[in-house]
Parts: C-alpha cells; structure tokens; sequence
C-alpha cells in the first residue's frame, strides 16, 4: 500500500516528462460551457475518478491543482516542465512516506497512535498540489489532442463531488474507443492530405514504397548503404506535420524543454556561457530505426543531406509511440556523415 500514491503519480509525470519533446498542443483552448466536449469532460472525468478512488486519502488542495493544470496546458506556469517535476520530486519522497504509515496505520486496528499527518504544512500541500497539476497540464498541452479546458476541469471536478453526468463505464468506453479508433482514424485522414501536399513540393520524389524524399545533396553515392545491416552516422531533425520539432541531434533544433534538460542534466557539454561545446552525430544500424529510414538512408552518400516525408506505415504506424500521434506522416531532415558497411563476422574455428 506504501506505494500505490508514488507510483501512481510518477506515472502520470512520467508521462509528461516522456512527450514533451513536442512544442505544444496548439489544438487546446479555453473552450466554453454552451455545448457539452465529450472528450475534455471525459478526460478530466478519468483523473477525477483516480484522485477520488486510487489516492483519495491525500488531501490535494484542488484549486491549486487545477490552476496548475491550466496553466501547464497553456504554458503558463510559473515553473517549467522540468522545474515542476524537481519540485515534485523534492516533495513526494517524506510525502509518500507519510502515506505509506497512514496505510499501515489503517491496516493495523491495535495502532491507538494519532492518524499520520500526509503535509506537514499548507504550504506543502500547496506546492505539491500545483506542481502535480502543472505536470498534467504540460502532459496535456505537449499532445496533440484536441481539448477544452473548462470541460476537462469540469469533469474533473464534477466526478470528485460525485455529480459526474458519466458513468465510469461510459468514461472508459468512450476513452477507449476515442484512442483506439476514432483518434487513429483522425490522424490518417490529416496525415494523408499533409503527405499530397508534399508530394506537389519541388524536387519531391516518390518510391514505390510511398516514401517521398527530397535529395539536396546526394553525397558520394558509391558509398551509400547498401545492406539493412549497415550502419550510418547522422544528424537529424524530426518534425510532425505541424513543422514541430520532437526529436534532433542538434542542439539548436532541439525544443526548449529538451535543451533544458541537457542543460541540467548533461552540463560539462556546455561552456561557461552556457552554449553548445559539441552536436554528437548519431549513429545506428539501418535495422534498428523505422522502415522510412531504413530505406531512406540508402537514397544518399555520405556528406549528402535529405529531406523524408514518411507516411504512418513506414514510420510507427496506428500504434505511435510517446512522442507520436497514431497513424502521424512525419518529415525528417538528416545529413549523412558516415556509412559503416556490416562485414559478416568470422566463424568460430
């Protein structure tokens, strides 16, 4: 039982801190109460239920988590992502603790001790409300899910004070059919027409695969990759439809969630001005990676630069990833430094 409130809630953060290297949910918006947003109540809905159910004996100040909740969807917190979660995280240790004995106390009927104090202050209790909240709303706003914010909250709301106009069922089934059909559809329908709008690009060219690529330089193509196995070094940018970047090599393309993290997390690459000493190249078998690269790779030699824009099936398709949408085309930009032909390994004598 110790454990059901910090591992429940640093799920939640994890998965915040997890797809944030997008630039933000430009689809989120304050919305308003004439007409019922299935998806935003819902949604508030399901968090409403796991405080309620899951970790109902910790008594959050909900005004500041929804604040924070608000404000992280909007970006604008007075704590950044990754600021939010060192608050978290400076908190929840003495506060799971304490937990954990209020549970044990609970369990054990011979224990006349005084029921555990979960905060030692309001002040905590506050600090870790809104961080918490802060967490889910950067979570929200760094996916691309369409939502309205004043129904989330109300759901969210409503279903704590036991006046949800859903049922749990219904909430669950709805979610799940949103996630698991009606979202994956969406996204294919978007990605399908970003990808002809591609394909009319100059220079733009299509395999048979459905991959479209645009070469800007090809390089020294009698030492381009020829075999799955082999491996490349590059520098990339990844980009949704939206042109936002969720993933490079270099530091100054990275989003600025992502440079804050290798900011404090990796400070020796940097100098005292805090600028960029070195961008590492990255490198990787072409079996590894998604099949758009696999094939992509081999279009270009090494000094060449190209331009991928990969449909959903040659990407990570109706599943996605953390980072990516179900069904999402996506465009990468990659400069091709190296190919490392695979050599068959010697047999053992």
């Amino acid at each position: 039982m110790k454990k059901i409130f910090y591992v429940a809630v640093v799920a939640l953060v994890a998965g915040a801190m997890a797809v944030s290297c997008c630039n933000g949910n430009k689809t989120i918006s304050n919305g308003c109460c004439s007409k019922l947003d299935t998806l935003s109540y819902a949604m508030g809905a399901n968090l409403g239920e796991f405080v309620t159910t899951r970790i109902a004996e910790i008594p959050f100040n909900f005004e500041k988590m929804e604040k924070g909740i608000k404000q992280g969807a909007f970006n604008k917190g007075k704590w950044s992502a990754e600021e939010s979660q060192a608050v978290f995280q400076s908190l929840i240790g003495p506060v799971n603790e304490r937990f954990g004995q209020l549970m044990r106390q609970k369990q054990d009927t011979t224990d006349t001790a005084l029921p555990v104090e979960i905060f030692v202050s309001q002040g905590e209790c506050d600090s870790l409300s809104y961080a918490y909240g802060l967490n889910i709303g950067h979570d929200l706003r760094s996916g691309r899910v369409p939502l309205k914010m004043k129904w989330y909250l109300k759901g969210f709301a409503q279903t704590r004070n036991g006046e949800s106009v859903m049922t749990s069922e219904e909430v669950n089934e709805f979610l799940q059919h949103f996630f698991m059909v009606t979202y994956p559809e969406q996204e294919l329908e978007k990605s399908e027409a970003w990808l002809a709008k591609m394909e009319k690009k100059s220079g733009v060219q299509k395999s048979e695969s459905g991959l479209l690529y645009k070469v800007v330089n090809e390089g020294d193509v009698s030492l381009s990759a020829t075999d799955d196995r082999d491996e490349v070094t590059v520098h990339y940018t990844g980009r949704d439809r939206e042109g936002n970047v969720f993933d490079s090599s270099i530091f100054e393309n990275m989003p600025e969630q992502r440079q804050q993290m290798m900011r404090q997390y990796q400070p020796d690459n940097f100098d005292e001005n805090g600028n960029i000493i070195k961008n590492d190249p990255v490198t990787f078998p072409l079996n590894r990676v998604i099949k758009g690269w696999t094939e992509g790779m081999k279009l270009v030699g090494p000094g060449g630069k190209i331009i991928l824009y990969i449909p959903a099936e040659l990407a990570y398709g109706p599943r996605g990833n953390q980072a990516i949408a179900p069904n999402a085309a996506l465009e990468f930009e990659v400069e091709l430094i190296e190919v490392k032909p695979f050599v068959e390994p010697k047999v053992a004598e």
